[in-house]
């Protein structure tokens, strides 16, 4: 019986994190910064709010898949299924 790796799938989910908290603040940044010069500062507020709530959900449901299968065990299951 081989024994099941307890991080499988993580590496993706952390690596898309990390990209997708990158491309929010970059994108952000530059789209308030040079191209959103006819906005008020209250608009561009709103751009980012909007960016932030979208960056969010897709990393929501990456680990939302995540838990779904590792999600709260009882620490006698979790010693049962890392064996």
């Amino acid at each position: 019986m081989q024994k099941k790796n307890e991080f499988e799938g993580m590496v993706w989910r952390v690596a898309l994190t990390i990209g997708i908290v990158a491309a929010f603040l970059v994108g952000s940044l530059l789209y308030v910064g040079f191209y959103a010069e006819g906005y008020s500062l209250f608009q561009k507020i709103i751009v980012v709010v909007v960016a932030l709530v979208v960056a969010l959900a897709i990393i929501a449901i990456a680990w939302t898949t995540w838990a779904g299968k590792y999600g709260y065990m009882d620490p006698k299951q979790w010693e049962k299924h890392r064996q």
